[in-house]
């Protein structure tokens, strides 16, 4: 089988709430930013002068409690559909007198060898898609820790030892920086017989609806068929302020990872074979599928310069001891297994037969703000975002057409024209980086540790303080565990077989059993050190890795031929047609799909 591979690369400071969105907007979630509250260059207070000078009697005091909003959030999507339509016509039977009924298509090792090719997406050290499917909150914080000791102890999270190269800046679609927005296939593509005016679309770019008109081009008759058409999409978004504090000091080491990995695997086998008389043109359409990759990361430097905190006579400060977690995580699931029959046979009208147009649709939001001036962590920092997005569709569609009685022109199928997106952001807001750790740093974190009412303010503190005179701080003596991960994962099985057959003069043959979409939309956004006063006793590890992979095999078979030449399910509707009419000239020979072709592109962006 040939194979074309595209490897392309609040008031209430408190714990996230999750919102899951109402189905009837259809609409992703918004991708705008809240405005933080505004981190202010605070003014010397006066007796700020005197810190450090001789006489001075100005202390700090402290008050302790037990603090810290921890979350382990995880929302779970899951759809599952099986919808298989078988649909017969007495009038097509077999010479025996039975009826005419495909046999059901087994397609569970096309679509198993599909699902190995997506795992196989993710490298080592990287969740492939059953992983990141069945990870809860603690699989991935046992993930994030793993990697960052091994990062630690080698420079490398990965077992190889390599580093991913530089991710470009600006936005990716497949690979390339730049590239225009990709070409969506819209309904009228896969059933033209719709009425362009009436189509109607959603912010996702799946088109939903379009009227038929029930009296163009063919007086009212036609025989239709429209299997495909399925939409699967997923759309979430993780809006984490907790860490977007005014100063952060970490004594141990600092990791910041950062992922988008998009694989999109498409199989769409197609046979099609249609029998017409006389010299007439069928339509037949088996290309037109779409299948992209876009990802972005977006930086936002803040260059604030803080200090304040020496002159803030009162802190309040809630303690953790031990770890400290802050892991938000969604996950999103689709799956269809739509593999419909249909058996038609011209009756004089308009025979309209829609056995697919499902939709599955999951919309969730999670978002956290807990509101600290000052983040001490005794421990290690772990950051992390990551973005898993897989599409996979199996999609072998079988369609069988007669028509005599000069209806050859209006006799129309479409099996390509599936649309397969996958489209990530992660926007953080970010000072430059951390500035090592003074001896000043180092005594006040052992202060605070050892539950100091009173403090001695120093200047070499140059950390956040508030005007208010109260400065509000979260202190761990742990590590501190920021996660946010959003995986999303659509899987449809869509193998259709439709059979035609007319025998009269002005009717009109359509199966659309193309044309199905399955969408990703995933935002994290992160707005983490939002000032230059933040300082780190170890090291900083940071990466950003960027995967994608398209996967599409596309082997058709066309035949198109005269009606002296029948497929064997037909031999007997035709035998018993109630029209008989000596064939004209036609074109001897079956003719091919000229857009069928097989290619093999590589390019992995990590």
């Amino acid at each position: 089988m040939p194979t074309q591979i595209r490897e392309t690369a609040a008031a209430e400071p408190h714990a996230p709430t999750a919102h899951v969105l109402a189905p009837a907007a259809l609409s992703v979630p918004n991708k705008i930013v809240p405005a933080l509250p505004p981190i202010s260059k605070p003014v010397p207070l006066p007796h700020e002068a005197g810190i450090g000078l001789p006489g001075t009697t100005h202390v700090i005091t402290v008050e302790y409690g037990e603090g810290g909003s921890e979350s382990l959030v995880q929302i779970r999507q899951i759809n599952l559909q099986t919808d298989r339509d078988l649909v017969t016509s007495d009038d097509i039977r077999h010479a025996d007198g039975s009826l005419v009924i495909p046999p059901e298509l087994h397609l569970d090792g096309v679509l198993a060898t599909a699902l190995a090719q997506a795992n196989a997406v993710a490298p080592d050290g990287v969740p492939d898609m059953n992983t990141a499917l069945g990870s809860g909150t603690t699989e991935i914080i046992e993930q994030i820790a793993a990697r960052d000791a091994l990062w630690a102890e080698t420079g490398s999270p990965y077992a190889n030892g390599s580093l991913p190269a530089p991710v470009p800046e600006g936005r990716i679609v497949d690979g390339v920086v730049g590239a225009p927005e990709p070409n969506v296939p819209v309904l009228t593509d896969s059933a033209p017989w719709r009425s362009e005016a009436s189509v109607k679309t959603v912010e996702a770019g799946q088109t939903v609806e379009a009227e038929l008109d029930l009296t163009k081009p063919t007086g009212g008759v036609a025989t239709l068929a429209e299997t495909g058409l399925n939409v699967q999409i997923n759309a979430a978004a993780i809006l984490d302020y907790n860490e977007a504090a005014g100063s952060m000091m970490v004594g141990g080491n600092y990791f910041y990872s950062r992922g988008i990995v998009q694989a999109n695997v498409l199989v769409d086998n197609d046979h099609v074979d249609v029998a017409v008389s006389g010299q007439l043109s069928p339509t037949v359409q088996t290309s037109g599928n779409e299948v992209h990759n876009i990802a972005e990361f977006i930086t936002h430097q803040s260059t604030i310069e803080v200090r304040g905190a020496a002159a803030t006579p009162h802190w309040n400060i809630d303690v953790v001891q031990g770890d400290f977690y802050d892991v938000k995580s969604i996950v999103q699931f689709n799956g269809l297994d739509d593999n419909d029959r249909t058996v038609q046979a011209e009756s004089g009208t308009y025979y309209n037969l829609g056995t697919g147009a499902n939709q599955q649709l999951n919309l969730a939001e999670v978002s956290g703000l807990d509101r600290y001036d000052v983040i001490i962590i005794g421990g290690d920092y772990h950051r992390a975002n990551w973005i898993y997005q897989y599409n996979v569709m199996v999609d072998p569609d079988y369609a069988t057409l007669y028509s005599t009685g000069d209806a050859g022109d209006d006799t129309t199928v479409t099996t390509g024209f599936n649309n397969l997106v996958n489209r990530a952001t992660i926007e953080t807001v970010d000072a430059p980086g951390f500035k090592p750790m003074q001896d000043a740093h180092h005594d006040l974190m052992g202060l605070l540790a050892g539950g100091a009412t009173v403090l001695q303010p120093s200047s070499d503190w140059q950390l956040y303080g508030g005007a208010s005179g109260t400065l509000k701080m979260l202190y761990i003596s742990g590590d501190y565990y920021d996660i946010n991960t959003i995986t999303q994962v659509n899987v449809m099985v869509d193998g259709d077989q439709s059979i035609q057959a007319s025998a009269e003069a002005g009717t009109r043959q359509g199966v659309a059993a193309g044309g199905n979409s399955a969408v990703n939309d995933a935002y994290i956004g992160d707005p983490g050190l939002l000032s230059t006063s933040n300082y780190l006793g170890g090291a900083a590890y940071e990466e950003a890795m960027l995967i994608q992979v398209n996967i599409v095999t596309d082997s058709d078979t066309v035949t198109i031929h005269d009606t002296t030449t029948l497929v064997p399910e037909l031999v007997a509707f035709a035998e018993n047609a109630t029209q008989h009419e000596p064939e004209p000239d036609c074109r001897p020979a079956p003719l091919q799909d000229p857009a069928q072709h097989d290619h093999l592109t590589s390019n992995i962006l990590a």
